[in-house]
């Protein structure tokens, strides 16, 4: 596993995620917003991923308690999170979308398809002196959301071994 950084354009909305160094799959929706968008992203576990606090650096994973990381500070990393961004939802509202007040940029989401993790913004990564790695790009339909959600599989990229 290595970990790898994710940032909005102007940095103010980071996190951290770590990922099985290998090939990785992009997938390319063609739902409304991923369409317009041009939203190509790939997913990752909850429990491998975290905020980060751009003022500070810490870290904080989004399963845990927050508060108890950043004793002493005025904001924990979430709130920061929340403050900092714009929510917007439609259609069933599952998934959580939350723009940068500053940039405009969503580096990561939760995703409808994957609501146990988290859509992470391809572009968005700094993936260090390696480089990204291999990709693959996947196809999901999501005008065909119910059917697509079956057919590619998409749920198990963020389902962990019991």
């Amino acid at each position: 596993m290595k970990t790898y950084a994710v940032s909005c354009h102007c940095g103010l909305i980071q996190a951290k995620f770590r990922r099985e160094v290998g090939p990785l799959t992009l997938w390319d929706c063609n739902c409304s917003d991923c369409r317009m968008r041009r939203n190509l992203h790939f997913m990752v576990p909850a429990c491998d991923f975290w905020l980060v606090d751009s003022t500070t650096g810490a870290a904080v994973g989004v399963t845990e308690d927050d508060a108890s990381e950043n004793v002493g500070a005025s904001m924990t990393p979430r709130q920061i999170f929340e403050r900092e961004t714009i929510l917007y939802q439609w259609g069933t509202k599952t998934a959580i979308r939350r723009f940068c007040r500053t940039c405009g940029v969503m580096p990561f989401y939760i995703p409808r398809s994957n609501p146990d993790g988290f859509a992470i913004t391809f572009p968005c990564v700094d993936w260090g002196e390696d480089g990204p790695p291999k990709i693959e790009i996947g196809e999901f339909d999501g005008v065909n959301w119910e059917q697509s959600h079956s057919a590619t599989g998409i749920a198990k990229e963020t389902a962990k071994d019991s």
